[in-house]
């Protein structure tokens, strides 16, 4: 067999698009790392005590524009298709996909917890272990039915989100509807487009860890809750910080069982689809173009809708931020597909200078993506730099770019001395391809 018929090769341009997708995933994930989960999430307001400038508004608008909801699902169809691969290795050698995908996902299901109740709570390991049972199931199923199950998920996502978006408007309109104080009371601070926060030191005698979540009625939107969690993060103490990180983690399973989980399900049998169909074989660069720039002219204008309203004058955040839930699920489930196709297509073709570190943070992306998370935690906490919730989204995106920046170094200097990253290689077998932990497994 020739080098360039051999997986490790074919697929380098997989391994590249996860390296870059590492850095998209992270200048969302930073703001979950550096502000409470309230603010985070939450497109209007801001930490306590900060004034967005012009340059903050930007930074957001791109970020939510081009990598919040797209980039992880990008990671997401790497996921699908690597994994899909293992498994018909595992068929062609007779062996069990079963037994295999049990002792990988439980794997990868461990390291997922440890991540999320020890480090971060926004790990996404503990969600790829369970759908990665479901890309093993659909294993042997044709490409057809593959392609019609995620166009009936994508509808039902999308319609769930046109039915909840109006009803996202109303909580912030009308929020006596609901029984809800006010957003200018609950919040007391600044949207992220508009006037200054409050003061960001939090009183002595401010309610602390269990007794903030308690006074808040454990609502992450609540200014007391909110308070609780940036003492706990910003200055300890680790039981205050450890069950802040708990609560949050479990709070993600739910977002995941109402929507999330479906999201990146869709996009995890896309990467499936994708191998049954030789998406990104060397012989369909003519079908990679085509279907990549007909998903980049339609995954851009709905990605602007998320970000389009809330620069337009007369038009109300409530209003604004009803569009912005349609603009991420549309936009995610399209603009994910024109980036995979097009770094597939076009990043190999790059300068080894850039495109050897690329690969190489690709076949370390769990490892990677765990590493930044310690990072980021340690210049957020107060074991480390004690930042949190003291920097907006111009400095937060500058953050993102160095961590991802040192992690494309540590990355090629690893894999100049081992063969597999730390991680990789706990939970994925040797075999006689490089590296699991990519597509060239």
């Amino acid at each position: 067999m020739s080098t360039a018929s051999t997986p490790s090769t074919a697929y380098r341009g997989v391994d590249m698009a996860r390296g870059i997708a590492l850095l998209g995933i992270l200048f969302v994930n930073v703001r979950l790392y550096f502000w409470p989960l309230g603010v985070a999430i939450d497109p209007v307001i801001v930490p306590e005590g900060l004034w967005p400038t012009i340059s903050d508004r930007a930074a957001w608008s791109v970020a939510e524009f081009l990598c919040t909801y797209k980039f992880n699902s990008l990671f997401s169809i790497l996921f699908g298709f690597a994994l899909a691969l293992q498994v018909d290795q595992v068929i062609a050698a007779g062996g069990s996909i079963w037994k295999f995908g049990a002792r990988r996902l439980s794997v990868l299901l461990l390291i997922g917890v440890t991540h999320g109740i020890l480090i971060w709570y926004g790990d996404i390991l503990l969600l790829y272990s369970v759908l990665g049972i479901v890309v093993i199931a659909c294993a042997r199923v044709p490409a057809k039915w593959i392609g019609r199950a995620i166009l009936a998920i994508a509808i039902i996502l999308v319609t769930i989100t046109a039915i909840s978006a109006p009803t996202r408007w109303a909580t912030y309109a009308h929020p006596e509807w609901f029984g809800l104080p006010s957003i200018a009371d609950m919040h007391g601070v600044a949207d992220k487009h508009g006037a200054a926060g409050q003061s960001a030191a939090i009183a002595a005698d401010a309610p602390r860890g269990y007794a903030a979540m308690v006074e808040s009625n454990f609502d992450i939107g609540h200014p007391v809750w909110r308070d609780g969690e940036t003492a706990a993060y910003r200055e300890g103490p680790f039981l205050d910080a450890l069950l802040f990180r708990a609560v949050s983690y479990r709070y993600q399973h739910v977002v995941w069982l109402k929507g999330y989980g479906w999201h990146a399900l869709t996009m995890m049998l896309f990467g499936l689809y994708a191998l049954r169909t030789g998406l990104f074989g060397a012989e369909a660069s003519a079908r990679r173009r085509r279907m990549g720039s007909i998903a980049l002219a339609v995954g851009l204008p709905l990605s602007a809708i998320a970000v389009v309203p809330f620069w337009l004058p007369g038009v109300d955040h409530h209003t604004a931020s009803a569009w912005h839930a349609m603009g991420l699920e549309c936009g995610g489930l399209v603009l994910p597909i024109a980036y995979a196709t097009l770094l597939v297509e076009f990043v190999p073709r790059l300068s080894s200078i850039i495109s050897t570190p690329l690969e190489r943070a690709g076949r370390m992306g769990v490892t990677l993506f765990v590493c930044e998370s310690i990072c980021c935690t340690a210049l957020a906490n107060w074991w480390g730099f004690g930042w949190f919730g003291t920097m907006l989204d111009l400095e937060v995106s500058v953050i993102a770019v160095a961590v991802w920046c040192v992690m494309l170094l540590f990355a090629t200097v690893w894999l100049r001395v081992f063969k597999v990253g730390p991680l990789e290689e706990l939970w994925q077998p040797r075999s006689r391809h490089p590296s699991v932990g990519s597509s060239a497994k």
